[in-house]
């Protein structure tokens, strides 16, 4: 029962994707996808101010977390870019970071920094008070060990997410951040990823990694079975993605400037970011994160946030 079961949501994914791609194989350059708001930030170190940054994550109330590497933190926004808290400084004590390169809010209540070079997953607070840290250990097996954490993330159900840069794959964490179970390495066949940057749990189910390497995303379903990948001959470095409106994956591209528009099954609407949104030009676009109508960039090389509304009408211009 089971297997079937695996076999029906591979073979829904790869239909949905097939015909994605038949609906979309013309990408709708003419058509306005976002409108430009504002950017915050600015390089430094002050309160709002970013300095390299790498991760962001947005939670249901429209709160916004920057992973501001560059200055060993994890800053607090609020949907107006309003400094509210943080939290870092370098070091490895619990309330300390040594290159934070990516941060969840999925839930509203938990904050879920990677914290790259100390080999720990932080979990905090909605106000960032320290909660707990997960580490692996030589005591599990192998394949359920993870160093230099490059992502993490939450699915609706409370497992963890988190991607082991060392080992190029994915771990499936439960609620006290034990490892269950590893996807996406050398044996992976075609769900092998050579160089992950990023992962995203989409509400739909899929699990959306990045590859840098192979310039594709690699998509999975929640127990780690490959299903599909998108972006071959469209994405060039594929970083940070985030769902918008459960109906379109964005994603940032660092080499391309842009961020790249897909539906969820992998079919290509169009992109933005090329100074064509009221003059606005990414130079690195490293992690994007959608609220509401809202789409917030996060630029690593301009240390700034830039934030567009969602204009695109799919009705409307699917005629």
């Amino acid at each position: 029962m089971y297997k079937r079961v695996i076999v029906s949501v591979v073979l829904f994914f790869l239909l949905a994707s097939l015909w994605g791609q038949v609906l979309l194989s013309q990408e709708v350059n003419s058509k306005k996808f976002v409108r430009y708001l504002t950017t915050w930030g600015g390089r430094g170190d002050g309160s709002g101010q970013f300095k390299e940054p790498q991760g962001l994550a947005v939670d249901p109330s429209g709160f916004l977390y920057v992973a501001d590497t560059g200055n060993q933190r994890v800053q607090k926004l609020d949907s107006n870019g309003a400094f509210m808290t943080e939290i870092g400084g370098f070091g490895w004590e619990s309330e300390h970071f040594d290159r934070p390169v990516a941060v969840s809010a999925r839930n509203g209540l938990d904050v879920f920094i990677a914290d790259y070079n100390n080999q720990r997953i932080e979990r905090y607070d909605k106000d960032l008070y320290y909660l707990a840290s997960f580490l692996s250990s030589r005591e599990r097996l192998e394949h359920l060990r993870f160093g230099f954490p490059r992502d993490v993330d939450l699915s609706s159900q409370g497992e963890l997410f988190c991607l082991d840069g060392e080992n190029h794959r994915v771990l499936k964490l439960d609620v006290l951040g034990s490892p269950q179970l590893s996807f996406g390495d050398f044996d992976a066949g075609q769900g092998r990823l050579v160089n992950p940057q990023r992962l995203m749990v989409s509400r739909r189910g899929g699990v959306y990694v990045s590859d840098e390497e192979e310039s594709r995303i690699v998509v999975y379903d929640m127990h780690g079975n490959y299903l599909f990948t998108m972006g071959e001959g469209i994405l060039k470095r594929p970083l940070g993605m985030d769902e918008l409106l459960s109906d379109f994956i964005l994603v940032a591209d660092g080499a391309a400037a842009q961020v790249f528009i897909f539906q969820n099954m992998g079919g290509r609407i169009g992109s933005f970011g090329g100074g064509e949104a009221s003059g606005v030009s990414f130079k690195e676009p490293v992690d994007v994160a959608c609220w509401r109508d809202r789409i917030y960039v996060l630029d690593k090389k301009r240390s700034v946030l830039d934030v567009f509304q969602w204009t695109y009408d799919e009705e409307k211009n699917s005629h």
